[in-house]
């Protein structure tokens, strides 16, 4: 009876395995341990691969409502929001009222910039569940998005009414106090967290993220470094360690760890970016661009560090350098982007970024001149081919030098009479600097992706200016300790204006943050902040900073010749001047900036007459003057400024405008505002609103 039992049951096992291998497959792992696996590579932020686990679920079982909710979380954290929505409208279907799903549901529609559906949902799931913890933190994150701090930490303090102990409300309530500077409340939070989690290497990490922004490096390395004993897979911790190690100048530890990172994931582009910043501190910068090079070929999107390595090529590499034209080829493949768009401007930047990095690169001069003879300004097109000629003649097919020589043979015939030919001035030696500029910025206790974003961020709001002829806009290597440094400094210095920057990035965004000041009284003009997200973040802050400066200054120019009541002025349509615009003639030297705003101020004993332009040239322009009262006291080197456009041509000018010149009149009022085109600028980020960047923080923590 005994032997029949052990028989029945051998049997029952193998059927129970035949059936298990015909289902799954052999050697395949179950649903339920698939799901584990998924688990532990999340609880890992290691979010593809627990992507991979959960889809083997999902396979497996399609009604496993969980592990779509699994799936929608890793695409949440991985910023792939409709992703995130498809699977969990998938969990829904086996489980509609779950306020766990709705929740994320909630969380993903903010992310999307969804924010009125997202409190709809928040609410409705309060109406049902007061004590709902996951609703209240949706809310404060709604009140985050909204500017306002006060209602967010009230949120979170209503989630610690109903758990005293909860980790997260802890946590948040220590980063937001810790945004407002406000240390003793962050660390009284901070405190009771680590009571309660003392082995939780996300603690850990946030406690390090709150000692970073205060500055206090000894605390936070601390415990950066419990983290990654706790769990050595926490990669942002390790990368939390070798930030605080450069900011304490442990270069040589910074170097190490960076190489270790990168040993892990060689697409660690804040390993690399790290790696070449501390070679730069040690003096070491043929190492650094080699680095950054190497970082960028593995992540050629890290724009700052794209940047950074520039700024250096520019200054050590000889232009002779094979290297340059490689990098310059980056910018090249970005403008033909621009030109598929339709982004004349966009173009134009790219081309003259790559041409500051390879002045020489055939590609980039050509497709430059021919934006240019677009645009109408065949004299500066003629300009570009001598120069192609010149400096490219040799590398030319024979067939590209005979067209070469056969162009510049026509323009130089079509341009024999023009204003400059007539008045006999080379434009290339006029000096048409009229506004000097300052950019300082603070020290960054908050930097945790690129290290000095704020120092980087000064010094390329100065860069975007090369080539901008009307501004001589300059950046100092130190950090300023506050607003009266940077005052003193600029008006010992004579600059007009100054702007102290910031720079603070998530993951998949950044924001810009520029307040300017007049040089002269110290006194605040304005503050802007420049968002931007997806692929040429940073460029596209630049390029809006750069706008708005320069239509805040006015458009100042010189007489530099006269013959009777006809004056030359070193201004033309390469300035958006054209024919009937009318300035104010002033005494040489009697123009200051305005007491307050923008614009100019002068006397009026300065004012000597006024001026109407009647032929418009590319780099001057000729123009009729009438006196300001009975003796004519106008004389060269007098200054003239803005009064207007002529009505009839301000919307011409305005949708074929240079965007690269000053733009306003003399009370500092654009009166010209070329669109940037660019997809990505931020007229055209669709269903998304700015994200706080405490938000980031606060998300890897949920």
């Amino acid at each position: 009876m005994k032997n029949n039992k052990r028989i029945i049951l051998t049997l029952g096992l193998a059927v129970f395995c035949f059936f298990t291998t015909a289902l799954y497959g052999a050697g395949t792992k179950t649903v339920l341990e698939n799901y584990n696996e998924g688990l532990r590579y999340q609880q890992d932020e290691n979010f593809y691969l627990a992507q991979q686990y959960y889809l083997e679920v999902v396979g497996q079982n399609p009604a496993y409502s969980n592990a779509w909710f699994k799936l929608a979380e890793c695409s949440y954290k991985l910023g792939e929001f409709d992703l995130a929505l498809n699977y969990l409208s998938n969990a829904e279907k086996y489980e509609p009222s779950n306020s766990k799903y709705l929740n994320l549901k909630g969380m993903i529609l903010l992310a999307l910039g969804r924010l009125d559906e997202g409190r709809n949902i928040f609410n409705s799931i309060l109406k049902k569940f007061p004590n709902d913890i996951d609703a209240h933190f949706g809310l404060a994150e709604i009140e985050l998005y909204e500017g306002r701090y006060t209602g967010a930490e009230k949120q979170y303090n209503e989630a610690l009414k109903r758990q005293s102990d909860n980790r997260n409300a802890l946590l948040a309530l220590s980063l937001i106090n810790a945004e407002k500077s406000k240390y003793p409340e962050a660390e009284k939070y901070l405190r009771q967290a680590l009571t309660y989690y003392s082995g939780d290497p996300e603690v850990h990490y946030l406690a390090s993220v709150v000692y970073s922004m205060k500055g206090d490096y000894k605390q936070a390395e601390n415990h950066a470094r419990i983290s990654v004993e706790i769990n050595g897979n926490l990669e942002k911790s390790y990368e939390l360690l070798t930030t605080i190690l450069y900011k304490q100048g442990r270069y040589a530890e910074v170097l190490d760890l960076s190489d270790f990172l990168i040993g892990r994931n060689r697409k660690n582009s804040t390993a690399w970016y790290l790696k070449g910043i501390a070679y730069i501190k040690i003096g070491r910068t043929k190492e650094a661009i080699d680095a950054w090079t190497t970082g960028l070929n593995a992540q050629p999107q890290d724009e700052l560090m794209r940047f950074a390595m520039e700024l250096e090529v520019r200054e050590l590499l000889n232009l002779e350098n094979s290297k340059r034209k490689a990098f310059a080829q980056y910018h090249v493949d970005n403008a033909r982007q621009y030109k598929t768009r339709y982004d004349g401007s966009g173009a134009i930047y790219e081309y003259q970024r790559a041409l500051l990095l390879d002045p020489v690169n055939y590609e980039s001069r050509a497709a430059y001149a021919d934006i240019l003879k677009l645009n109408g300004m065949n004299e500066l097109y003629l300009e570009q081919l001598k120069f192609i000629k010149d400096h490219n003649s040799q590398s030319l097919s024979a067939s590209k030098k005979t067209d070469l020589n056969d162009k510049i043979e026509a323009y130089e015939s079509l341009l024999e009479d023009t204003l400059a030919k007539r008045w006999k001035i080379d434009p290339f030696y006029l000096d048409k600097t009229r506004w000097n500029i300052a950019v300082f910025y603070e020290d960054s206790t908050s930097s945790f992706i690129h290290a000095d974003t704020n120092k980087l961020a000064a010094r390329a709001c100065a860069d975007v200016f090369s080539g901008v002829a009307i501004t001589s806009v300059k950046t100092q290597v130190n950090p300023i300790s506050s607003v009266g440094e940077a005052f003193k400094n600029a008006r010992s210095n004579a600059f007009d204006y100054f702007i102290i920057v910031s720079l603070s990035e998530g993951q998949n965004d950044l924001t810009l943050k520029a307040t300017m000041y007049n040089a002269r009284t110290g006194l605040l003009i304005n503050s802007n902040d420049y968002y931007s997200t997806g692929n040429n973040r940073f460029s596209t802050v630049l390029r809006r900073f750069r706008k708005q400066v320069l239509e805040q200054l006015t458009v100042r120019g010189k007489i530099i010749k006269r013959n009777g009541k006809t004056v030359v002025v070193d201004l033309g349509k390469a300035e958006n001047i054209v024919k009937g615009t009318e300035f104010k003639i002033i005494r040489k030297g009697g123009i200051q900036t305005s007491d307050n705003g923008t614009g100019v101020y002068y006397t009026e004993n300065d004012i000597y007459g006024t001026l109407t332009i009647t032929n418009a040239g590319e780099e001057i322009s000729e123009g009729e003057i009438s006196n300001q009262g009975f003796y004519d006291r106008i004389n060269i080197g007098d200054e003239v400024v803005l009064v207007a456009l002529p009505d009839k041509t301000k919307k011409d000018v305005s949708e074929n405008a240079i965007d690269n010149v000053p733009r306003a009149d003399e009370k500092g009022k654009a009166v010209v505002k070329s669109e940037v085109k660019a997809q990505d600028f931020i007229s055209d980020i669709k269903r998304i609103v700015e994200r706080p960047s405490v938000l980031e923080l606060l998300r890897n923590i949920y």
